[in-house]
């Protein structure tokens, strides 16, 4: 494995998942195949961060001529992202209705065609994980969107192929045997094995109705006057937030203008402010704005669950509000007041 990364390195430039010193696990530029951490749970930041950068800049303008230039993003190499977990696989995809539908985002989609995606399945789950819930994980439900995907059986992979590209990018392996039968059987045996290693879960049956249907829950205004700071910590982990603002940057000799975009968060105070008022001031409504987003009406817009399942959002929440008890508190009284 290590040498066909390694091998790989003259012609791509490659991002994988490199534990830091004090232990964290971050997608980063590998310098060579041993740095590979493939055993990690996590990361703070999903790899949506290369192919959706944090900021990002727009295009210039010439003050003095008026012309303006459209700065796509640019790739000296093309870019393999080595380890990608099912669920932050999954999120890519989700963003790529967002950013690839019918309005086409150029910076996005030229990063997005310029990067070679390698899964690799989770034989373990994560502690806040509930992917299986979602339907994200832990091996890869998707058919499209991947090139490779990998699943780790003793001391070696079964690699299989989602895109043409995956398959050449294999073909430079060396010392690939070709899978048979009992292969898939024991990829079958690892991925029931790994489903009993979850600790959350998330009933979604219903769940979009159970909501929309719960607006006023008294959830919200609880957890949200006790316990949300308004960090916007969740909206900046979560692979498949995508929102962002614009910024106009004017050079010291003003002969030129850049803009530039940035993640926002629907967290963020003044998010959803407008002439004349602030449809969500209290932190209640941001607060359920995320919660019904991810787990409502994402759905309706785009045929899928925006939540994953992956736990960031309850991971680096700094008070450890958990979005899944929350729709399980609004599901069980709902249920208790049809049931009278």
């Amino acid at each position: 494995m290590f040498s066909w990364m390694d091998a790989l390195r003259s012609q791509f430039d490659i991002f994988g998942p490199i534990r830091k010193k004090k232990g964290q696990v971050v997608f980063e530029w590998i310098h060579k195949a041993e740095e590979l951490a493939l055993d990690y749970s996590s990361t703070m930041s999903s790899p949506r961060s290369l192919i959706y950068p944090p900021r990002q800049n727009l295009f210039m303008i010439n003050r003095k001529t008026g012309h303006y230039e459209t700065l796509v993003p640019k790739q000296d190499k093309k870019t393999i992202i080595f380890g990608i977990h099912p669920c932050d696989m999954h999120a890519i995809t989700v963003l790529d209705r967002t950013f690839l539908g019918e309005f086409k985002d150029c910076y996005y989609q030229r990063l997005r065609e310029g990067t070679i995606t390698v899964v690799l399945n989770c034989n373990q789950a994560c502690d806040k994980g509930f992917c299986a819930s979602m339907g994200t994980g832990p091996f890869l439900q998707i058919e499209h969107g991947f090139d490779l995907v990998l699943t780790a059986k003793n001391q070696n992979y079964l690699i299989e192929f989602g895109s043409k590209r995956g398959g050449k990018l294999a073909e430079e392996a060396r010392g690939l045997q070709k899978a048979n039968r009992n292969d898939f059987k024991e990829k079958k045996r690892i991925e029931k094995r790994a489903k009993t290693t979850f600790i959350k879960s998330l009933n979604t049956n219903g769940l979009p109705e159970f909501l929309m249907q719960n607006l006023d829950h008294p959830v919200y205004k609880r957890t949200a006057e006790a316990r949300c700071l308004g960090c916007t910590n969740c909206t900046m982990v979560c692979p498949t937030c995508y929102c962002y603002n614009t910024e106009d940057y004017t050079s010291f000799d003003l002969k030129a203008t850049t803009r530039s975009r940035y993640w926002d968060s629907c967290q963020e105070l003044n998010f959803a402010k407008v002439h004349e008022g602030n449809f969500r001031f209290s932190r209640q409504a941001r607060l359920r704005q995320f919660v019904t987003h991810k787990l409502a009406t994402w759905v309706e817009q785009y045929g899928c669950f925006g939540c994953v399942g992956c736990g960031r959002c309850m991971t680096w929440c700094p008070t450890g509000i958990d979005l899944t008890e929350i729709a399980k508190e609004i599901q069980r009284d709902e249920r208790i007041e049809k049931s009278i």
